[in-house]
C-alpha cells in the first residue's frame, strides 16, 4: 500500500502497472496539472486498489483483480485494461459473432461462478468455473450463443459495444449476477452507465441497439441460461480465429476514418518504469495523445452513417464554451489540454484566440478546473455534426493587454501591478504612455469581469 499527495501522482499511478493493468502515467489528469480534479478511477475501483482517504490518494496494487473497470472510467487512457486487452476481448467477441450469426453473450465472473454451482467469497471472485478465462469463449448460453467471460461487466465499454454493432452484431447479451450484493458492485453500476451511453450514441445515428442487459438472481436460473459446456472455439483456445480477427479489427479501426488525430510529436512512451514528467513542446504545450479506444469508437460511429439527431449527450466527449468577457486571454487551457482539443490560433490582422474540436475532447474537464477566471464550461451535450465532421469552433479573444514576448514584457507587467507609468530594468525600455494605456485597458477589463460576476451571483 502506498499513500501520496496529489503532487506525487506520477509515482502513485505508476505503481498500478502490472500484467493486469497497463499504465501511462503521463496521461493522468492529476499528473498533467497538480490542480486537476479527476479521480474517476478511484470512484469506480471495485476492490479499493485505488482510493481516496483522509491522507490523500492511496494505491494498493496487491488488491487489483484486473477487472478493467478503472480503464473504462479513465477519460484519457492513462489506465488500459490488460486482462484481457481490448484486442483480445474484441477478438473473442468478433469470433463469437461470426460463429453464431451475429449473436454473442458476455458474462461476468460471478455469473460463471453461479452457473458452476460455486459461491463467491465475500471479497473476491475466485470461485468460478474451470473453463473461465477472461477474454475467451468459455461456453454457450441456453440458446446457443457463444459466451465470453470478463471479470466484471464494467470492463465492457462503449468502444466494444458500438464497434460490434457496426460490424453486424444482431444481439449482444451482457449477463451478470446480482450486482447489488456483489463486492464489486461499482463495476455493475458503471456498466449500466456505459450501456445507456452506448445506446444514446447509437440512437443519435438512427441505429437500433442490439444490447440486452440480463441480471441473474438465483443459481438455478443461472444454470438454465448459462451452460458452461466447451465449444469448438473454447477447445482450441480461440487462437486461430482470434489472431485473424484481432489483426483485422486493429488495422481497420486505426485508419479507416478521418478522425482529427493530433500527431503525438512529444508523447512519452514507457521505455522504463521510472516515470518522468513531460516537457513542453516547441509550441509551448504539453504533449498530446488520443486514447485508442476513442479512435475505435469514433471510427465505428462514422461507419454507422450520418447523425439522426442534432445533438448527443455523452460521457465521452465534451463541448467547450469560453466566456470571452471573463477570459484573460492567457490561453493556458491549450497548454494542458491532453488531446489538443483546445488549440491556439493567430491571424495576420492580430486576431487571436482558442479553437475547440469536440471530436478530440475527452471530457476530462481539466480546462474547466484550472481556468483562473472560471471562464470555461464543458457540456455533455455535443453537436453531432460538429463532432463527427471534426469541425473547429473558434473563440476570438480580447487583446491580452501586454506582449509576453516583447523585450519590455517583465517591466510593463510589473508597472501595471504597482500602478506606475514607468519601471526601468536592464535592457528594458518602457514608454510611459504605452504602460499607461496598457494599465487603463487592464483596469477596464477587470471592471467588466467584476460586473459579470455580480450578475451571476445568486
Amino acid at each position: 500500500m502506498t499513500n501520496y499527495r496529489h503532487g506525487q501522482m506520477i509515482n502513485l499511478i505508476d505503481e498500478m502497472n502490472s500484467p493486469l493493468l497497463a499504465v501511462e502515467p503521463q496521461r493522468c489528469v492529476l499528473v498533467r496539472h497538480r490542480n486537476g480534479e479527476c479521480l474517476r478511477c478511484a470512484a469506480v475501483c471495485t476492490t479499493g486498489a485505488i482510493s481516496l482517504g483522509e491522507e490523500g490518494i492511496v494505491v494498493s496494487p496487491e488488491k487489483c483483480i484486473g477487472c478493467g473497470t478503472c480503464a473504462s472510467a479513465c477519460p484519457t487512457g492513462c489506465l488500459t485494461a490488460a486482462n484481457p486487452t481490448d484486442e483480445e476481448l474484441f477478438g473473442a467477441v468478433e469470433a463469437a459473432l461470426a460463429e453464431n450469426e451475429g449473436r454473442v453473450a458476455i458474462a461476468c465472473e460471478r455469473a460463471f461462478a453461479m452457473a458452476s454451482g460455486n459461491r463467491m467469497k465475500r471479497d473476491s471472485c475466485d470461485a468460478t468455473a474451470p473453463s473461465f478465462v477472461p477474454g475467451k469463449i468459455a461456453g454457450a448460453t441456453s440458446d446457443g450463443r457463444p459466451l465470453v467471460g470478463v471479470v466484471c461487466l464494467g470492463r465492457v465499454d462503449e468502444s466494444l459495444l458500438v464497434e460490434a454493432t457496426a460490424r453486424g452484431a444482431r444481439s449482444i447479451q451482457l449477463i451478470s449476477g446480482p450486482c447489488e450484493s456483489c463486492p464489486h458492485r461499482c463495476g455493475g453500476a458503471l456498466s449500466d452507465e456505459i450501456i445507456v451511453s452506448a445506446e444514446t450514441l447509437l440512437a443519435a445515428l438512427g441505429t437500433p441497439s442490439p444490447i440486452d442487459r440480463i441480471r441473474l438472481q438465483h443459481a438455478s436460473d443461472t444454470r438454465e441460461i448459462l451452460r458452461l459446456r466447451p465449444t469448438a472455439s473454447a477447445q482450441d483456445d480461440t487462437n486461430a480465429v482470434n489472431a485473424a480477427t484481432v489483426a483485422d479489427a486493429s488495422g481497420d479501426c486505426l485508419s479507416e476514418s478521418g478522425y482529427p488525430v493530433v500527431p503525438p510529436t512529444g508523447e512519452s512512451q514507457q521505455d522504463s518504469r521510472e516515470p518522468q514528467f513531460a516537457h513542453v513542446q516547441a509550441d509551448g504545450t504539453l504533449p498530446h495523445f488520443v486514447p485508442e479506444r476513442r479512435l475505435r469508437l469514433f471510427n465505428s460511429l462514422k461507419a454507422l452513417g450520418t447523425p439522426a439527431a442534432p445533438t448527443v449527450t455523452t460521457r465521452l466527449w465534451g463541448q467547450v464554451t469560453i466566456d470571452t468577457e471573463l477570459c484573460r486571454s492567457c490561453r493556458m487551457c491549450t497548454v494542458f489540454c491532453p488531446t489538443g482539443a483546445l488549440t491556439r490560433f493567430g491571424a495576420a490582422n492580430d486576431a487571436f484566440g482558442v479553437e475547440h474540436r469536440s471530436a478530440l475532447c475527452m471530457q476530462c474537464r481539466l480546462c474547466e478546473t484550472i481556468c483562473p477566471e472560471q471562464a470555461i464550461t464543458v457540456a455533455e451535450e455535443v453537436s453531432a455534426d460538429e463532432f463527427l465532421s471534426g469541425k473547429k469552433f473558434r473563440f476570438t479573444m480580447q487583446p491580452i493587454g501586454w506582449n509576453p514576448g516583447a523585450e519590455d514584457a517583465i517591466a510593463s507587467r510589473m508597472a501595471r501591478f504597482i500602478k506606475v507609468d514607468n519601471l526601468q530594468e536592464p535592457q528594458a525600455k518602457v514608454k510611459s504612455f504605452d504602460t499607461a494605456a496598457r494599465r487603463e485597458y487592464a483596469q477596464a477589463r477587470e471592471a467588466r469581469r467584476r460586473e459579470i460576476r455580480e450578475q451571476h451571483r445568486p
